[in-house]
């Protein structure tokens, strides 16, 4: 399956300008068979979801984005504290020891090699540098593109994928119209639910789908 692991909707991220609708319609048209909708520290309600996965006939999986003390970090499946409460790396690494939920570190490099990064002087690392970062081991799959990271985060990344070979993922990371699906990522078996997402995850039965 064709699945595009990360977008954002207006209606629950204020950093997105696009709807669920518009994201489902530029989805399908990219031939994608199901879309994760990850907004920034909030979940869509289980059953709000399924009525517009039903609504829009395309599934539609929940996830997360969570802001954590090293970034963001993406989580699919069930997690125990509320999340208002705020996570920390550690407790969700620790969570998932204990669950079947998995991890994904999206634009990994924005802080060492973002725009802003690189307009603040920042030196960009090195593939030893980067694969040294706590949060590169602990995840269960790294964000290797996507549409809100630049051609130096792509290149770096995948020099360190080279270095210390992780499980990797491609996703929109849409925050506006057209562009669900610019990249994705091919998970290996059928996928229904956050759950089986995340064993495939935990597998690593997935890879980037490029351009």
């Amino acid at each position: 399956m064709i699945i595009d692991l990360h977008a954002h909707t207006a209606s629950r991220s204020n950093c997105s300008r696009t709807t669920l609708e518009e994201l489902v319609e530029t989805a399908r048209a990219r031939g994608l068979d199901a879309l994760c909708i990850t907004e920034h520290d909030v979940r869509w309600p289980a059953d709000e979801l399924a009525d517009a996965s039903r609504l829009l006939d395309f599934p539609l999986i929940p996830g997360v984005e969570l802001t954590t003390d090293v970034g963001h970090v993406l989580a699919f499946g069930e997690l125990r504290k509320p999340l208002w409460m705020g996570y920390t790396l550690a407790e969700l690494v620790e969570e998932c020891e204990e669950s079947d939920s998995a991890l994904v570190l999206p634009h990994p490099l924005r802080r060492f090699a973002g725009e802003r990064a690189i307009k603040g002087g920042r030196v960009p690392p090195t593939a030893a540098e980067i694969v040294a970062l706590p949060q590169w081991v602990v995840v269960h799959a790294i964000e290797a593109v996507s549409t809100q990271t630049t051609a130096l985060e792509h290149a770096l990344t995948a020099a360190a994928l080279a270095e210390h070979p992780r499980p990797s993922v491609g996703a929109s990371d849409a925050h506006g119209p057209g562009r669900a699906g610019t990249y994705a990522t091919e998970v290996d078996g059928p996928i229904k639910t956050a759950e089986d997402l995340a064993r495939a995850l935990r597998a690593g039965h997935v890879k980037p789908v490029l351009p």
